[in-house]
Order: structure tokens, then sequence, then C-alpha cells
């Protein structure tokens, strides 16, 4: 197993604004970012057999292993409907695509069990057959597993959202999803309820406030940076747990991780769109490796 290889499990789409299309799903995004920040990074999703899926690999190709793509023949490649309020998005997601039904296929099974961190979210197995495809993937690794929970105002309590947080030994939540948890679960307090005794961190993010990571050692309160003026927080939390876990890869100290997570979403706030294109000097500065 290389401590160093991560998978990553869950939906790829794209982002439709009304100025033009952008890649987005929230794996999808995390996947980018590792990737380019250096990260060996394979990314598992189902697209269709269309031009937008075509797109997708293309573009995620640039800097993320896609040879676990699985292309559905039946189904369209994932979108969602994009309107800002001024920086905050709203959403429409387009049901009944690709990445709501994506399996876990011999060559996937066998780099799961190679790998040395699996991320996933919640929404690819908010239906029968992804979530089967996600507990046959968890089934096969050994790998250090983070949950980013990515709730969504209208969601429910499900056994797909309880089976994530329960099998992850790091979660990632922010502000609103916290409280939604206290308010389905009735926990007095979350941070308590969801470091059990086999989960070693809970990060909960705060927008432009920071973040805060909870471990065995007591908090970590790491603070937020500015944004450049005229982008919108389309992926920023996405951005964040990419570079955090790209330090937990590389054996790098937790707070320094999430001060490079910080920093490197800030600069994906300062743009539109999830996944923007750094140059090497852009990311050495942001990951302070210059």
């Amino acid at each position: 197993m290389s401590s160093e290889a991560v998978i990553v499990w869950g939906e790829v789409l794209w982002d439709r604004f009304p100025d033009g299309d952008q890649l987005g799903g929230a794996p999808a995004n995390v996947a980018w970012h590792l990737g380019q920040a250096g990260g060996w990074c394979q990314l598992v999703t189902r697209v269709g057999a269309d031009d937008d899926g075509r797109r997708a690999i293309e573009r995620l190709g640039e800097v993320v292993d896609t040879t676990l793509v699985q292309v559905d023949d039946d189904r369209l490649t994932g979108e969602v409907l994009v309107t800002l309020e001024g920086p905050e998005p709203k959403y429409t997601l387009v049901p009944g695509r690709a990445w709501e039904r994506i399996g876990c296929p011999p060559a996937t099974k066998l780099a799961l069990s190679e790998a040395g961190i699996m991320v996933y979210g919640t929404l690819a197995q908010r239906r029968p057959e992804g979530l089967l495809g996600w507990r046959e993937a968890i089934s096969h690794t050994e790998a250090l597993t983070v949950c980013d929970l990515n709730l969504r105002p209208t969601d429910q309590p499900a056994q797909a959202i309880e089976e994530a947080l329960a099998a992850a030994s790091i979660v990632k939540v922010n502000d609103r999803e916290l409280a939604t948890l206290r308010e389905w679960f009735g926990w007095v307090d979350p941070i308590a309820a969801l470091r059990t005794t086999q989960r070693r961190l809970v990060v909960v993010t705060h927008g432009a406030d920071g973040s805060t990571l909870h471990g065995e050692h007591g908090a970590i309160e790491v603070a937020g940076e500015p944004a450049e003026p005229g982008g919108d927080n389309v992926g920023c939390g996405d951005a964040y747990l990419a570079i955090l876990v790209h330090g937990l890869s590389l054996g790098h100290d937790l707070a320094r991780s999430a001060r490079a997570a910080s920093r490197w979403a800030a600069a994906v706030a300062s743009v539109r769109g999830a996944t923007p294109r750094f140059d090497d000097e852009r990311i050495a500065d942001l990951l302070e490796l210059a």
C-alpha cells in the first residue's frame, strides 16, 4: 500500500453558470486540486458516452489519473444549473445521470487495495446502485478513509449518510452541516459524537473565517485567508480538503497542511468556478514550497 496514493470516489458533473460551463462535482473538484498540487490521485466516477463526458475526462486528465472513470452508455453526464446571489452559489441538480450508479469493477478494487487514502462524499450514494458500489469499494480498502459530508439544504437523514460517517477515519464538515447533524441526531456535542474511538480527526470549515481541526491532541484553529474580489465560493471547501489530504499523504504537519489548504481555498474563491488552473509558480507559493 502506498501512503501517497489517493483514490477519490464520487460524482463529476458540469456546473452550468450563466456565462459558461465549469467542471464540477465535489469529489472531482477534490481530485483536480490534489492533482494540481502534485499528488498522485485516481478518480473513480461515471460519465455518459456523450460530449460532456469526453470533455470531463479530457479536462480532468490534465492533472488526474482517469483510468478508473466509467462510461455509461445509457445515461448522460451529470450537470448542475448554477445561479449566483453575490458570491454565494445556488444549485439545481439534474437527476438520473451517470454518476448516480458508480460501480466497483476489478480494476477499481485493485486500486483501492493499494491506496493509502480514500476520499468520498455522500451525494453519489443517494441512489441504491450508487450505495451498493460504494459499499463494495469500502469493503475492498484498508486506506485512511476521508468523508466530505457535502450536505445540501434539502437533504434529510438517510442510511447512506450514516454509513458514510461510520466508515470514515476523517470527517470534514462546514458549520451549517454540523448544525444539521446536531438537529438530525439530537447530538448535544456533535464534535464529540463524530470523534468516535476509531476516528482521528474532525475538520470543521468556517468559510472565510478559517477552520478548526479536532484531533487526538485537541483543537487546532487555522485562520482564513482573504480572497481577491470578483470570484465566487464554488468549490472552496473541496479545494481546502484536497490540499489538507495532500499534506496528510506526504506526512506533513497537520497545522502546516491546513494553512496551505486555507491559502489554496482563498485562491479558488478569487476566481470563477471550482476548478481553476494555477501555474507552477502560483502552486509553489500557495504550498510554500518555493
